[in-house]
């Protein structure tokens, strides 16, 4: 059962759909209302960090960019011309799909850097400010005999 409860009218925060009855802003007013889990108010609260459900999860986006690059370069020879509407176009598609899973307050960040297989080296370094907590990023290589292409994701999330 429910237990009696006493309150000021001008306390109530909205009326609409309660058993409040009008009267003087300093009168008491009576009504039954029974405690349950759905009758306390949620308080207005705002999540900082994301729960464990909602973190980057890089497995899923690691297998769109693994899909993506096959679908754009399997079959392909590396092209100065080609080479960067090839990669406009992972990068977007990329982007395209990442979006797909709805990743709820974070913000992703497709690069892709796509070159030709002679057996030189790269060296690329990336900087930016991290939270290890809540931000992630996945990558994939792909290569074939004359293309190298490795696309990395950012996922940052957004306070």
């Amino acid at each position: 059962m429910g237990e009696r409860e006493e309150i000021e009218a001008s306390d109530a925060i909205s009326v609409e759909g309660s058993d409040l009855t009008k009267g003087n802003d300093n009168e008491e007013v009576e009504i039954f209302k029974e405690q349950s889990y759905e009758s306390i108010p949620a308080l207005h609260s705002y999540q900082i960090k994301p729960s464990l459900l909602e973190r980057f999860k890089a497995a899923p986006v690691k297998e769109i960019i693994r899909t993506v690059q096959a679908e754009v370069l399997t079959g392909k020879v590396y092209s100065a011309d080609n080479a960067k509407k090839w990669s406009i176009k992972i990068a977007n598609e990329v982007n395209k799909r990442c979006k797909d899973l709805k990743m709820r307050r974070y913000k992703h960040i497709a690069q892709v850097i796509l070159g030709e297989l002679k057996g030189a080296g790269v060296k690329s370094v990336v900087r930016c400010v991290w939270d290890s907590e809540t931000d992630g990023y996945t990558s994939d290589i792909f290569m074939n005999d004359s293309i190298v292409c490795v696309t990395v994701v950012f996922a940052l999330f957004l306070y």
